[in-house]
């Protein structure tokens, strides 16, 4: 769910880049008839969902969205995590953010969309959904949508209001678990890079 920071952690790459929102779409086992160099985003994509699902600086930020909402705590903090980075853009990031998000629209480009993505991305390429999840009522708006296939309709008030609450707080457990993250890209690039090609 959290294309934006997918992209920034690729972002020395454009396959690597594309890996960052494909990879929610391109599941199982990866066939021959991927690009080589996609398969590194992918790879990359997959690395990064494993790991942040362990670090304890991104766990510990869950009990922000309550008790009620901690089986989906992890998705929705994939979330908040873009919102953060693209308020705080000129804090985390580099240049501007409608250039960037502008070179993550061009790098997923370059390899055949999943059927099942075309519509989404047609949809986030053209309002540059990306950017926009700067705006909290965006990203709120797309959690809802996953409560509600969650089935927790009933806590959408809630929802609303810690987000609203806990701003500070996301953005302040944002600036550690970012590190982190980059940390594990890093490292992750560094040995993929000595390693024999798919």
């Amino acid at each position: 769910m959290n294309y934006l920071l997918h992209c920034w952690l690729g972002r020395s790459d454009p396959s690597l880049q594309a890996g960052g929102f494909l990879g929610d779409f391109i599941k199982g086992t990866l066939e021959d008839d991927i690009p080589s160099d996609l398969k590194r985003g992918l790879l990359l994509h997959r690395h990064i969902d494993v790991q942040s699902n362990r670090l304890p600086s991104m766990r510990r930020t869950y009990h922000r969205f309550g008790t009620e909402l901690r089986r989906a705590a992890p998705i929705l903090l994939d979330l908040m995590a873009d919102h953060v980075f693209a308020k705080h853009w000129e804090e985390f990031g580099t240049g501007e953010l409608g250039e960037f998000t502008q070179s993550c629209y061009d790098a997923i480009e370059r390899y055949e969309i999943p059927t099942s993505a075309q519509r989404f991305y047609e949809h986030m390429r053209r309002t540059d959904l990306l950017a926009r999840y700067s705006q909290l009522d965006v990203i709120e708006g797309i959690m809802l949508r996953i409560l509600k296939r969650l089935r927790f309709t009933d806590l959408e008030e809630d929802l609303s209001h810690r987000l609203r609450e806990n701003e500070v707080g996301f953005r302040d457990d944002f600036e550690t678990y970012f590190r982190d993250l980059q940390a594990v890209s890093a490292a992750w690039c560094e040995k993929a890079s000595s390693a024999p090609r798919i």
